[in-house]
């Protein structure tokens, strides 16, 4: 894979988890504040830090970019889609079952709801990262 190749589908998969993050935050606000055990107020910023926002969008891209161009050779969509899914299911468990563990963030309901929402996010974003890496090349 060249650098401009992963440059693109890094940044491609950056602006896709972005914007289904925002996109997502404001869907399900309002039902990630009913399974909350503490007051959304008491953990989260009233203004986020933005830069700290994107460049964590950026990771996300670049590791799907990793695991589908590199590590797979996942350039289509669909597989991309399945892999990523996979992925985010794995990643948002072991996030989502330790801050449970720790913290006191959401339920046991709450925690689970997270995971299918960042799963599906991860997914998207994996799908739209394997279509840019086969973009230009034949099946």
């Amino acid at each position: 894979m060249t650098a401009q190749r992963f440059a693109v589908a890094t940044i491609a998969g950056g602006v896709t988890v972005f914007i289904l993050g925002f996109v997502t935050s404001i869907l399900f606000t309002d039902l990630m504040s009913s399974y909350s055990v503490t007051p959304p107020d008491t953990y989260m910023k009233d203004s986020p830090v933005m830069l700290s926002v994107v460049l964590g969008s950026l990771a996300m891209g670049a590791l799907l970019t990793v695991v589908l161009g590199c590590w797979t050779g996942h350039t289509c969509a669909v597989k991309s889609f399945r892999t990523s899914a996979i992925l985010g299911v794995l990643i948002y468990l072991y996030l989502g079952l330790s801050l449970y563990g720790m913290t006191n963030m959401l339920n046991f309901t709450g925690t689970f709801i997270k995971v299918i929402i960042d799963a599906v996010q991860v997914a998207l974003t994996g799908m739209v990262v394997g279509a840019v890496l086969g973009r230009g090349r034949q099946a």
